[in-house]
């Protein structure tokens, strides 16, 4: 009778660690809903590619809670690489971004919905434009300068292989023609709320 009984059990354990494994399982298994939910956050973060101004509020926070002034802002997209997607450009004003030279033009790349930085160039006047002549691949940008005491002109920043020039005034030209189709007009700025 002892080994009837033991001859049973050994059949039966084998059901029995089948449904016990199951149930651990499903106990650590998250709820279907839950995981339809973050299947579609993810979807949706990547259906919607990081603004211009969201790469501003994430890079430069301590620009946003100075007392010094409003953050202010102009961007422009425009395919600087050729590759057929817009990089962006963004223009920053304000006291942390701005002296008497100008104020600093950032050069964004898309890249899998975020936005990286390429390239930062100071004492920037606008109007800014993009020329049809290219250096390393990358169309040069044409930039007014002017105050800070240099003379008044237009500058061709030129992409170097790693990024454009990190100041403006490198390359001036006194009798450069003026831009005439600017990407960031003069006026375009505006504060970042």
């Amino acid at each position: 009778m002892r080994s009837t009984s033991r001859a049973r059990l050994l059949a039966f354990a084998p059901v029995l660690a089948l449904g016990l494994s199951l149930a651990a399982c499903k106990k650590d298994a998250a709820p279907p809903e839950a995981t339809a939910s973050a299947e579609a956050s993810e979807a949706a973060a990547e259906a919607t590619p990081m603004s211009a101004e969201d790469w501003i509020r994430a890079n430069h926070k301590d620009a946003l809670s100075t007392d010094l002034g409003k953050l202010q802002y102009a961007t422009a997209e425009t395919d600087l690489d050729g590759d057929g997607t817009p990089e962006v450009l963004v223009y920053l004003g304000g006291p942390m971004f701005c002296g008497t030279g100008g104020c600093n033009l950032v050069v964004l790349k898309r890249q899998d919905g975020d936005l990286i930085q390429v390239s930062e160039t100071t004492v920037v006047q606008l109007p800014v434009g993009v020329l049809d002549s290219k250096s390393h691949g990358w169309r040069d940008l044409a930039v007014s300068v002017s105050g800070g005491g240099m003379t008044e002109g237009v500058s061709r920043l030129r992409f170097t292989g790693r990024g454009y020039p990190a100041n403006a005034s490198a390359e001036v030209s006194a009798d450069a023609a003026p831009i005439s189709k600017p990407v960031i007009a003069e006026d375009a700025l505006k504060p970042l709320d």
